[in-house]
């Protein structure tokens, strides 16, 4: 049909040229017109994508939704990146949103962290402008945030959280999922700087919002960030209290990938309450779990939990091939690094409780350089006090007693007026 015999002589070829070319935006009445002499739907006129194929891209995403629950990110990867590449610029902002929310948190999961952060920059850049809401620019600030704390960019982080926390104050919709997910998150970056009360202050808000939504596996995640708070309290009762409902939750939705992760923090406060032999065969359980679902990291995660409760226990050798098997299995993942560097440090101890100071000089190195990318003083504290434990064995009194001054002075509660 040529552009004269579709106007109809109704209106001039050159305005159904305009109309191509988007110099003009048809009336309602128009599209209604122009559809009907197309003989397609007005939707495919107005987006570029019909109804039959928005169906499909609803399956597809439900499908990438599925096994990014599953922990299956790399098939989940597979379905929403070329999703993304393959949509058209008109379809509803919802499918593309959802669609690069399922492929962020693919990547972020899969370690790929600047390669996520470097697709939000783009997405932003649409988004900011005249067709992106109030809420799709929250969304996208706290995707970012999430990118920035894996990457251990905690002030970049805390001013993603904060600029998404405005945009959803300035929204006329409200979106307390989105909200819950800002403050569970936030509470991250607070505990890696030690400052509890707002840690504590952001789990309480989103306990309070995950109450409202009703939504099973976000309080599950939430309870788990509590668990961790209260463990920093030293209210070890309470923080397993909170990581058994987490496991529980987890278990309710069949997530045996979290369940697993919550029984690693369970298993953790149960050797903290004095039931050790309880505490290895629950991070056994834990870690068989994450073996069978080929999840590496999180297995990682348990043999160095394995090795700091041999460590405890004066078994510096199975301390010693516990953390070594974790750093193999954590090697590369640049978002685990507070994780790499606390197995490196374990095997340091155990290399200092086998009298070999030169390997554990060596890795107390490594610790140094994992601990300073991880942005975490608590831990770089930690690292001090091995060093004095190292330099007592090399005879240097004077050093070792600088060093457990200096990590005391590190390990004070977050004083607010105090200058850092």
């Amino acid at each position: 049909m040529t552009q004269g015999e579709l106007a109809a002589g109704r209106f001039t070829k050159q305005y159904v040229s305009q109309i191509e070319r988007g110099e003009v935006i048809p009336s309602d009445e128009l599209l209604d017109w122009l559809a009907e002499r197309l003989a397609v739907e007005r939707v495919l006129l107005e987006t570029g994508v019909g109804s039959a194929e928005l169906e499909q891209i609803q399956g597809a995403l439900s499908e990438g939704q599925a096994l990014l629950d599953s922990h299956r990110y790399e098939e989940a990867l597979a379905v929403f990146a070329p999703l993304r590449q393959s949509l058209a610029p008109g379809a509803p902002r919802q499918v593309h949103r959802e669609a690069l929310r399922g492929a962020t948190w693919a990547l972020i999961r899969l370690g790929r962290i600047t390669e996520a952060a470097e697709a939000l920059v783009e997405e932003r850049r649409e988004a900011e402008g005249a067709r992106g809401s109030l809420d799709e620019r929250a969304e996208i600030a706290y995707l970012t945030a999430v990118c920035c704390y894996s990457l251990s960019e905690i002030p970049a982080a805390h001013a993603e959280f904060a600029k998404a926390l405005d945009l959803l104050d300035a929204s006329p919709e409200p979106n307390d999922r989105l909200r819950l997910d800002i403050h569970q998150w936030r509470s991250r970056c607070y505990r890696r700087q030690r400052d509890w009360e707002a840690a504590r202050e952001d789990v309480e808000h989103a306990l309070e919002l995950s109450t409202a939504t009703d939504d099973v596996r976000r309080s599950a995640e939430v309870h788990l960030q509590a668990s961790l708070i209260a463990e920093t309290q030293g209210r070890w009762v309470l923080a397993r209290r909170h990581a058994e409902t987490s496991r529980d939750a987890f278990e309710v939705v069949g997530d045996a990938a979290a369940a697993a992760r919550a029984l690693n923090n369970v298993a953790g406060l149960n050797y903290l309450l004095g039931r050790h032999e309880l505490a290895i065969e629950q991070l056994r359980t834990a870690f068989a779990a994450f073996v069978e679902l080929d999840l590496q990291a999180e297995a990682g995660y348990i043999l160095t939990s394995l090795a700091e409760i041999h460590q405890e226990l004066g078994d510096s050798d199975e301390a010693a091939e516990a953390a070594r098997r974790a750093l193999e299995l954590l090697e590369g993942r640049i978002d685990h690094v507070q994780q790499i560097g606390t197995a490196q440090l374990t095997l340091a101890r155990a290399y200092l409780e086998q009298g070999n100071m030169a390997d554990a000089e060596l890795m107390l190195a490594a610790v140094d350089e994992s601990y300073a990318r991880a942005n975490s003083v608590g831990h770089v504290a930690s690292s001090w006090m091995t060093r004095g434990e190292l330099e007592l064995q090399r005879e240097n009194p004077a050093v070792a007693a600088r060093l457990y001054r200096e990590a005391a002075l590190a390990l004070q509660p977050l004083d607010p007026g105090r200058d850092l």
